[in-house]
């Protein structure tokens, strides 16, 4: 994570103009460096159990049980100015548990209709704190020293303004999913899924506390939010199975994703919302292909997707708000092509291709109409390459490279497609070397070798802080991983 300063700098002339010193510029440090006075210790601890059970009724039917148990906790703070003042510096706590049960009947009659009836549940239970620390260095008033009552004069600067919430959400649902082997090639695909979802927010609240913890003002009073949504969808589907190495198929399938609650909510009563479910309606169609003695497989795929109230997050570039909204319309299409090709017995190649047009249809966030806009995080073009090299296969062991590339094209990390915030396309470069010889293993691996320099996300926030939000993808990493198989 880095900030790139605007044309004010980090602080956006607010230490200026208190007579505090100046904002910060980058200066005299790499792309992959901060100058950063906030470095707490970040901790993470997951705990999670699974169970899988299969139970043989007889008649060829099947009861299959999937169950999991996961709990975690996470606190870390973040210097988000990437600066030495406390332009802003945000800590994150969060402690969450989460239970699921999946339950099916299943037949395996080798005949031409076969099924599955399964029912879901999952439950979901979150306590979410996060504090935004705002010019927590900023001498609003002048007295010489930054305490409670800079909070009080200069509200939300010189503050932190924290947030806090519990949150429960329980999902149900019974679905099903069948075929039908009609003959000559053909099989009919399909299925139905009926979801109820309910959620319950309690005591969401926001704060603005002085340097010294005190209270200043109550920005979001105490808040219970909660939604209860039904929906049914599915999918229907065809397979052509021309002979036993080329297929063809197509689909038709409504996804639907339930509503959310914005939990970043810290500023104003209104950013304390629930999403609209958001559904997705999908038409896909391709061929599954094995070529020249099955030395070659093809793999074609095209899609067409329209999407309804897609939830987004929305931040302000001058308050650093963060509001959950629903953009109206969007719709993607786009194409994908898999390929590999065994040339000898020490020698394979794969590659892949991606085309996608992704575009908002109907949409107004901020009061601006992003109708036309890209999608965010949609990159026209994907593709990737590589070679499977056997360099040694004997008594000795099996020695083997792979080296591998991979391309996106240039995109936009918001929909309102700020030039300024596009980023262009780029390469990678990676790779491994492999060595096994009976149970063990190892593998020599590298990745973005030439150590490029890229971005992965980007939020504006000059308006208000002075700087571009970053985040940059991973430099030049490399390893060994051992193994052996007992």
């Amino acid at each position: 994570m880095f900030a790139a300063p605007g044309p004010d700098g980090v602080g956006v002339g607010l230490y200026e103009s208190l007579g505090q010193g100046s904002s910060y510029f980058r200066t005299g440090i790499g792309r992959r460096q901060i100058e950063s006075n906030y470095t707490p210790r970040r901790r993470a601890r997951t705990y999670a159990l699974s169970l899988t059970s299969t139970f043989d009724i007889g008649n060829d039917l099947s009861i299959v049980s999937v169950s999991s148990w996961d709990k975690g906790r996470l606190n870390f703070g973040e210097d988000t100015d990437g600066a030495p003042n406390k332009t802003l510096e945000i800590f994150y706590g969060d402690r969450a548990s989460q239970l699921s049960q999946d339950l099916r009947l299943a037949s395996s009659w080798g005949g031409p209709f076969e099924f599955i009836l399964g029912a879901y549940y999952n439950r979901e239970k979150v306590f979410n704190t996060t504090d935004f620390g705002i010019f927590k260095d900023a001498d609003i008033d002048g007295n010489g020293t930054v305490d409670a009552a800079d909070c009080a004069a200069g509200l939300p600067a010189a503050c932190s303004v924290a947030n806090s919430f519990d949150q429960l959400k329980h999902s149900y649902a019974l679905y099903t999913d069948m075929h039908y082997d009609f003959g000559g090639g053909f099989t009919l695909r399909g299925g139905l899924r009926y979801t109820r979802d309910d959620g319950k927010q309690k005591g969401l609240r926001s704060d603005a506390l002085g340097v010294d913890g005190s209270l200043i003002a109550t920005l979001i009073p105490p808040t219970t939010l909660s939604f209860k949504n039904n929906n049914i969808s599915g999918k229907i589907g065809i397979d052509y199975k021309i002979d036993r190495d080329r297929m063809l198929y197509a689909s038709y399938s409504r996804g639907y994703r339930a509503p959310s609650f914005n939990a970043q909510a810290f500023f104003d009563p209104s950013e304390a919302s629930v999403a609209k479910p958001e559904t997705i309606d999908a038409f896909e169609g391709g061929a599954k292909l094995q070529l020249a003695d099955r030395r070659i497989t093809l793999n074609l795929a095209g899609f067409y997707y329209l999407y309804n109230n897609q939830q987004f997050i929305n931040i302000s570039p001058q308050t650093a708000a963060q509001t959950l909204v629903n953009v109206d319309k969007s719709r993607i299409f786009g194409g994908e092509v898999e390929f590999s090709a065994r040339a000898s017995e020490f020698l394979s190649v794969r590659a892949g291709l991606g085309l996608l047009n992704a575009k908002i249809k109907k949409g107004i966030l901020s009061g601006v109409d992003v109708k036309g806009n890209r999608l965010s995080n949609a990159p026209s073009i994907s593709a990737n390459a590589g070679l499977d090299i056997t360099l040694m296969d004997d008594d000795a062991g099996k020695l083997s490279l792979h080296p591998d590339i991979s391309y996106v094209s240039s995109q936009y990390f918001e929909v309102f497609n700020v030039p300024r915030l596009r980023q262009s396309g780029y390469a990678l470069f990676g790779g491994h070397i492999d060595f096994e010889r009976g149970p063990f293993s190892a593998s020599i691996w590298g990745k973005n070798l030439t150590n490029k320099f890229y971005l992965t996300s980007r939020v504006d926030l000059t308006g208000g802080f002075g700087f571009d939000y970053n985040h940059v993808g991973a430099p030049r990493t490399y390893g060994v991983t051992v193994g052996y198989k007992f």
